[in-house]
């Protein structure tokens, strides 16, 4: 009997079970992860009245689907729908196509996505593409957010706003799969955040299976924590990152 793949994001791990079950892997789904929404809810206020008023050419950037999905919960979908539309020079950029499409129900036009979906890829491709205007760039984003995407945005002239609208954390008790993990009674983890690898290792500091991280930057995280990423997958669909873990377990 093939072991189980777990899962272990705060949601959406019905996608990728989906995408396992097509390829005959069974999994696992218990969040190791909770993300709430900010419990100031100033900066997201503070964030929308920017874009409600700034007098810099202005891009909205988004670096996940969350961040969208609690500013929009601070300020109002209504409001921020409004807000997007009411500015006619409005730039969108996105680090991969799923956040893209979030952007999009919120009424953005053309979006940027850098090759690479990380924060860093999409300021890379900011400051470095020409005839890209250097602008004021609004982050909404979470208490874990990395610093890369401000900073080399902000070395390379650009004004950067950012406001925490959601935060992130450990689940508050150990996991029920936390004895699978140390029996080695899964076939394998897959991690799609930083924070997923941080809570995880929280309560299994040194898992002994097959750890699978959906992109460079969350197996990164790993090897901050003294581990490696036994498959890295090319691109972050659940997809592509099934096809990996199939090819892994195979």
């Amino acid at each position: 009997m093939v072991k189980p793949v777990l899962l272990i994001r705060s949601d959406n791990n019905d996608v990728d079970e989906a995408a396992l079950t097509k390829l005959g892997i069974p999994s696992l789904i218990d969040p190791y992860i909770e993300i709430k929404v900010a419990n100031d809810p100033s900066e997201g206020e503070r964030l929308l009245s920017l874009l409600e008023s700034s007098d810099y050419p202005l891009w909205l950037l988004a670096t996940s689907v969350n961040a969208l999905k609690f500013w929009s919960q601070i300020v109002g979908e209504d409001r921020l729908r409004s807000a997007i539309a009411t500015r006619s020079d409005l730039r969108f950029g996105a680090v991969g196509e799923t956040t893209a499409d979030a952007l999009r129900k919120f009424g953005a036009g053309e979006v940027i996505i850098p090759n690479e979906a990380t924060a860093k890829s999409l300021a890379d491709a900011l400051v470095d593409t020409s005839p890209i205007p250097i602008g004021h760039a609004l982050v909404p984003g979470g208490n874990l957010a990395m610093k890369s995407l401000p900073s080399t945005l902000i070395s390379g002239g650009w004004l950067v706003s950012t406001a925490v609208v959601y935060t992130t954390s450990p689940v508050g008790e150990e996991p029920k799969s936390a004895r699978l993990v140390r029996d080695q009674e899964v076939s394998a983890i897959l991690f799609r955040s930083p924070s997923a690898v941080r809570a995880l290792t929280h309560y299994v500091p040194n898992p002994s299976i097959p750890l699978i991280c959906a992109g460079a930057t969350t197996a990164q995280a790993l090897e901050d924590q003294g581990l490696k990423a036994t498959a890295i997958s090319p691109m972050p669909s659940a997809e592509v990152v099934a096809s990996t873990i199939y090819s892994l377990l195979s």
